[in-house]
């Protein structure tokens, strides 16, 4: 990376620092046109990059600790260019993050933990470009900044997944395979034994505490009560002009269709 292209890299870096503190601070006086709201979407599309060359990085930078001085000072110039490019990405990422963050069906302690986790791991590399060149960053201070940035990326990509895709995304395989015991029929409440673990399965996903599409939880039966924002999901004793049963039944490629085609029917 030459001198001059540093440069504008450095600055527009410190802009992006004070552009993702801003939001963050004022977030909730913050209205987004809807022409931003596209660039908000790209978030998932774009965090997996800056997530790779930051690690990169901070692995290539604890080089210059050991072997030939010309070695360490070359891995040393390379290492601090992809720290400097994944703080870029990080933070053009976590300013679409934000965007994406004021979109309807967003809510929770979950977003709360993933926002600031994600700021954290901008900011966190931005220290590190700019604190890997004083001469008082030795060993010890770049395997504790390093160690932080690591466990500070999963601690985000955790929350992450659990507003993308619910709670125990990861280990639900599993859990689909133990064995819960039987209620005899004849004990069986009707809603929480037949009704409710269909909905847990096909719909809690997006339709939780943590991520409300269309301003819809199934977490608890009073939510499912209230319904969304384009309505009850029931009326009693008239199931052909229940939201829930029509989208049920709408044909599969409908995009008003649930659960979405992409999802398991």
């Amino acid at each position: 990376m030459n001198n001059k292209l540093r440069l504008v890299a450095i600055q527009l870096l410190i802009v992006l620092n004070i552009f993702a503190l801003f939001l963050l601070l004022f977030s909730k006086y913050i209205v987004l046109p809807f022409w931003i709201q596209p660039l908000g979407r790209m978030h998932p599309a774009l965090l997996h990059f800056p997530i790779v060359i930051l690690i990169l990085g901070v692995v290539m930078g604890l080089r210059r600790f050991s072997g030939q001085q010309e070695v360490n000072t070359s891995f040393d110039r390379y290492a601090r260019s992809l720290v400097l490019a994944g703080a870029l990405l990080a933070g053009v990422t976590v300013i679409l993050g934000l965007f994406l963050s004021k979109e309807s069906g967003y809510s929770g302690d979950t977003l709360i933990w993933h926002k600031w986790a994600g700021a954290s791991i901008f900011f966190m590399s931005s220290i590190i470009f700019w604190v890997s060149d004083k001469t008082w960053y030795q060993k010890s201070l770049a395997w504790a900044f390093g160690s932080m940035l690591v466990m500070v990326i999963l601690f985000t990509g955790h929350y992450g997944g659990v507003l993308s895709h619910g709670e125990n995304f990861i280990i639900q395989p599993i859990l689909a395979h133990i064995k819960k015991p039987l209620v005899p029929i004849e004990k069986a409440i009707v809603f929480d034994d037949l009704i409710y673990p269909i909905f847990e399965n096909k719909c809690a996903s997006c339709h939780n505490l943590h991520k409300q599409k269309g301003e819809l939880s199934f977490a608890d039966t009073l939510s499912m009560l209230k319904g969304g924002k384009t309505g009850k999901l029931f009326v009693s004793g008239y199931p052909e002009i229940s939201l829930l049963l029509q989208r049920v039944h709408l044909p599969i490629d409908d995009e008003k269709h649930m659960p979405p085609s992409s999802k398991p029917q």
